[in-house]
C-alpha cells in the first residue's frame, strides 16, 4: 500500500488536452513528481496532432522533465530512466504510442490510460475513436480510464463515463468533453489505486478495432450525402490535418462547413459551387443537398459559381445513420486487431489519433 503523501506519479503526455489535465491534477495536489514529454522536432517527425510541450507546466511546479530517446520509448536509456525513477503510478494521456511492457513493469501500481467508443470497451479499440464516432454519426461516447497492458487498449477498466455527441460537435469540442471528464475520473481513482483499494474490471465481450486514419483519408467525395461530408469535415478539423478537395489541380482545405438545404439547387451536379456570398463563404452541391463552406484555405484559388470540385475514387454512401448495438456491424470497424507493426505504431491506450 502507498499513501498519497509518499507516492511518486510520472505523467506522460505531449498534447494540449494532456497539458490541461496535468495542470488541474497539479492544482488539486496529486503527487506528480516528474513529467515525460517530447520536443517539437520529435512531434513533427511523428506527426503529432495537437502537440503541446508539457515542459512549461512542469517548470512552474519545479518538476523534472524527461525527453525520451524515441517516441516509442523503446531505447535502453528510456528503460533506465524509469527504473531509476521507480514510480508508484504512471498516467499516460495524449501519447500516440504504446508504452513498452518493460516500462510498465517499473511501476508499483501500473499505468493509467484512457480510451472509449460509442458502445464502450472492448468495442472500438485501436485508432481515432473520437474521429470515427463523428464520421459514423454516433450520438454518444463511453470514455474509460484503463490500466495499460502490452495490448492495444485491452487493459482492465478502472472507471467509465458517458457523454453526448451532438450535431454541433467537432473533434475539438469532443476533446473538451474528454478533458473535463478525464480530470474528474482521475481525481476520483488515483488515491484509491495508490492505497490498493480500487478494483479493476477486466473487459468482457468480443473486441472490435478501428483502423488507422491517414491525412489522405480526409479527401471529400462530393457524391456522398451532405451529412456524411459534414461528419468528415468536423471529424478531421483542427488540430487534425483537415478535410480537403481539389479544384483545377489545387488542394482546397475545408476547415468548417454545415448542412445548408436539401431543396436549394436540388438538381445541381455534386461538387459544383452554386453560390458564393459577399463574406467569402460558398455553397457546394452534394448527392442529396447542399453544404455551406464557412472556413476554407487554398493558394491562389478563389471560389466561383460554376466551379466544380473533383471527386476521386468511389463514393461511400450511408443513407441513414446506423445505431446498432454492436460496432462490428458498422463501416469503419474490423473484428481483427491491427498487425504487430500497426499496434506498435498506431494503437495508444488513449484517445489520440
Amino acid at each position: 500500500m502507498t499513501t498519497p503523501g509518499d507516492a511518486s506519479i510520472v505523467y506522460v503526455g505531449c498534447t494540449a488536452p494532456a497539458r490541461d489535465v496535468l495542470e488541474t491534477l497539479l492544482e488539486r495536489g496529486l503527487p506528480i513528481t516528474s513529467v515525460v514529454t517530447i520536443d517539437p522536432e520529435m512531434a513533427d517527425a511523428n506527426a503529432v496532432s495537437g502537440y503541446a510541450s508539457l515542459r512549461p507546466t512542469a517548470e512552474n511546479y519545479d518538476l523534472p522533465v524527461y525527453y525520451p530517446s524515441t517516441y516509442s520509448m523503446d531505447g535502453e536509456a528510456d528503460l533506465d530512466h524509469f527504473q531509476t525513477v521507480d514510480p508508484d503510478l504512471m498516467i499516460v494521456n495524449g501519447w500516440q504510442r504504446l508504452i513498452p511492457e518493460s516500462i510498465l513493469e517499473t511501476t508499483t501500481h501500473g499505468a493509467l490510460g484512457n480510451h472509449g467508443s460509442a458502445f464502450g470497451l472492448p468495442k472500438g479499440r485501436g485508432r481515432s475513436p473520437l474521429n470515427w464516432s463523428l464520421i459514423e454519426d454516433r450520438d454518444r461516447f463511453l470514455l474509460s480510464v484503463i490500466r495499460l497492458d502490452p495490448g492495444a487498449d485491452s487493459g482492465d477498466v478502472v472507471t467509465s463515463r458517458k457523454f453526448d455527441i451532438t450535431r454541433h460537435d467537432t473533434i475539438q469540442t469532443l476533446y473538451y468533453k474528454v478533458t473535463m471528464l478525464l480530470k474528474e475520473m482521475l481525481l476520483e481513482v488515483v488515491d484509491p489505486i495508490l492505497a490498493g483499494e480500487r478494483p479493476f474490471e477486466p473487459q468482457s465481450g468480443e473486441p472490435t478495432y478501428y483502423p488507422k486514419r491517414n491525412p489522405e483519408d480526409g479527401e471529400i467525395h462530393w457524391e456522398n450525402g451532405t451529412q456524411e461530408i459534414y461528419n468528415l469535415v468536423r471529424a478531421v478539423a483542427a488540430p487534425y490535418p483537415g478535410a480537403f478537395t481539389h479544384a483545377g489541380g489545387e488542394r482546397v482545405m475545408i476547415w468548417e462547413a454545415i448542412p445548408f438545404s436539401a431543396d436549394i439547387e436540388a438538381t445541381a451536379s455534386a461538387g459544383s459551387i452554386v453560390e458564393v456570398f459577399w463574406t467569402g463563404e460558398f455553397v457546394v452541391a452534394t448527392a442529396d443537398g447542399t453544404l455551406l463552406v464557412r472556413a476554407w484555405e487554398a493558394g491562389d484559388w478563389q471560389p466561383a459559381v460554376g466551379d466544380r470540385f473533383d471527386s476521386r475514387g468511389e463514393p461511400d454512401r450511408v443513407d441513414r445513420p446506423h445505431h446498432h448495438e454492436n460496432l462490428a456491424s458498422d463501416g469503419g470497424v474490423v473484428d481483427e486487431p491491427p498487425s504487430e507493426k500497426a499496434v506498435v505504431d498506431d494503437a495508444t491506450g488513449d484517445l489520440d489519433a
